[in-house]
């Protein structure tokens, strides 16, 4: 079975090919099952994507220099291999990947100058007109949260879960336009789709401390600490998130605490896998489906 060879179906039931960018960090830590899982939950309710048959690290943060054009290249390379495949848009499961990918394409859209300049290096012309996709938007978009809670067979109904969205998902809204940076509520509805109480904590959307945690380690630790302490205040079971960065810190910050006191980190794909039976169950549904098709 050839997880990366994979289709989109919409709610409409038009078919759509989605390109898939994997990135680097997701890549990388494999084993963490993130890829894995997100991919068992999105087969299981017929969402394919393919991965693109070539990519290059996106750069991991957005250049924020106004006449520094190289950084774009290879975001634009990705956006614009969609095209050429004949995708429908282009899915990530990295909040950090969303970021820059999300925010090369509006400027490409929207910056003449970056347009020409980026269009001269590259000897194409790109238009920034590929939708980019994340895990939770797709989730949204072409299952639904009511296929979501039709599906769930476990309902978590013992778990109080901190939705941990970060700043990368959110800000610039402009630029970002996925959800209301000061107000998210996706995730949340996605928990309690499955059955759980999601529970409001202070810093939701505040930095982790991101790449300070690999210069200035107190800085992230403090940051984290801060927020991992908050979502047990009041009463969280586990944090879940969708950003290997913040996965990491939020982790991190705990190691020298007692057992007792640690609060499991989780992407979001963990409680979702759960509820809807397994990874084994989704994986073994999954294969009967390519079956069938």
């Amino acid at each position: 079975m050839d997880r990366n060879h994979l289709k989109f179906k919409s709610k409409r039931g038009v078919e759509n090919m989605l390109g898939y960018y994997p990135g680097c960090t997701v890549r990388a830590q494999k084993d963490d099952g993130f890829e894995r899982e997100s991919m068992a939950i999105l087969n299981f309710f017929g969402v394919y994507a393919h991965e693109l048959s070539q990519w290059e690290c996106c750069g991991a943060v957005y250049p924020l220099t106004e006449d520094e054009y190289v950084p774009l290249l290879s975001s634009v390379r990705a956006l614009q291999k969609t095209k050429e495949e004949n995708r429908q848009g282009l899915l990530t499961l990295c909040s950090a990947c969303y970021h820059v990918l999300k925010r090369v394409n509006y400027r490409m859209k929207n910056d003449k100058e970056a347009k020409k300049r980026v269009g001269s290096y590259l000897q194409f012309e790109y238009e920034g007109d590929t939708k980019v996709y994340h895990l939770i938007e797709a989730l949204r978009d072409f299952i639904g949260l009511d296929k979501l809670r039709e599906k769930t067979v476990s309902p978590l109904s013992e778990e109080k879960i901190a939705c941990y969205y970060g700043c990368l998902f959110l800000r610039p809204k402009e630029e970002m336009g996925l959800l209301d940076p000061e107000n998210p509520q996706l995730m949340e509805e996605i928990v309690k789709a499955l059955g759980a109480e999601p529970v409001k904590f202070p810093y939701s959307t505040d930095c982790c401390g991101s790449y300070h945690a690999y210069q200035k380690e107190g800085i992230s630790q403090n940051i984290s600490e801060r927020i991992v302490k908050s979502a047990k205040k009041v009463g969280a079971t586990q944090i879940v998130t969708a950003c290997p960065l913040c996965k990491h810190n939020l982790e991190d910050c705990q190691k020298k605490w007692d057992e007792r006191d640690k609060l499991p980190i989780n992407y979001i794909t963990v409680p979702i896998v759960q509820a809807l039976g397994g990874l084994e169950e989704l994986e073994k549904e999954e294969f009967q489906n390519q079956i069938a098709n």
